[in-house]
């Protein structure tokens, strides 16, 4: 499989479900439908993952799903599409400009192609195991109202150390003390920390030096399988709170760079 061939349809298909989520964004009244976990989805969560479902399966018939509204399906099959509808579903709700789309095309559970969209920046963050991340934007000159493409290579923040850096935080809907005492050694030693409530669009910016490294516990599969490749093809580190690799079943994410993915490993140890 080309996995670079995967790219253009991607942005259609993700574009497309973007609108989708902007035309429930700051709609009154939007009904809400709560999940076992805590947390809750809305029409636009399930409108947004039944299209992607339908369209991803045509560009790769042979590929399962393992998707947040939906579950798994064909989960044994050498790839899997991990979706994440809307992520930033809270935020989304309340009307906070803060949410994405999240897609990965998984081989044998190690993401290989990840996106990350962002509908209200029409951001489209990319990224090819082994090929690099990227970031397209439209840039539009008012003029002459043409659109031109910006097309740039993400590398992450070379701060050297956590007093220069900005952490981005994600908070389980279940509340883990501990991991809040996590947030605020790591706090008194950071230059500023930030909770801002979208798992993947947390690490697409990462990736793109807007903050310096993710730190996360309690989340899901379709949270991390698109960022984390973004992270590591711009130049970062990925491991879970003991320095292993992040599987489906992780239970802790950091990701940064080094040295300063050293620093925080040592916190979030102890």
């Amino acid at each position: 499989m080309n996995y670079q061939e995967l790219i253009k349809p991607l942005e259609i298909i993700i574009k497309d479900a973007g609108d989708i989520l902007l035309t429930y964004f700051n709609k009154n009244n939007l009904e809400r439908f709560d999940k076992p976990d805590g947390s809750f989805a809305t029409q636009a969560d399930l409108e947004s993952e039944k299209f992607l479902i339908a369209k991803l399966h045509e560009l790769v018939p042979e590929a399962g799903f393992f998707t947040e509204e939906t579950g798994i399906k064909n989960g044994n099959n050498e790839y899997l599409w991990v979706i994440d509808p809307l992520d930033g579903t809270t935020n989304f709700a309340q009307g906070l400009p803060y949410f994405c789309i999240s897609i990965a095309l998984t081989k044998n559970n190690i993401p290989v192609v990840g996106v990350v969209y962002n509908p209200l920046l029409q951001e489209f963050f990319y990224a090819l195991k082994g090929a690099g991340a990227f970031l397209i934007t439209p840039i539009t000159q008012t003029t002459h109202q043409k659109v031109n493409i910006n097309h740039q290579t993400l590398n992450l923040n070379n701060h050297k150390s956590l007093k220069n850096s900005v952490i981005l935080f994600s908070v389980p809907y279940k509340k883990n003390m501990h991991f809040f005492d996590e947030i605020t050694s790591i706090a008194h030693q950071a230059y500023s920390v930030r909770t801002l409530g979208a798992a993947a669009l947390d690490q697409a910016y990462v990736a793109a030096g807007r903050g310096d490294a993710v730190v996360m516990q309690g989340l899901s599969w379709w949270d991390v399988a698109a960022g984390m490749l973004l992270i590591t093809e711009a130049g970062g580190i990925v491991t879970d709170f003991k320095g292993e690799e992040i599987t489906p079943k992780y239970q802790t994410f950091l990701g940064g760079i080094s040295p300063l993915y050293d620093e925080l490993r040592v916190l979030v140890k102890t």
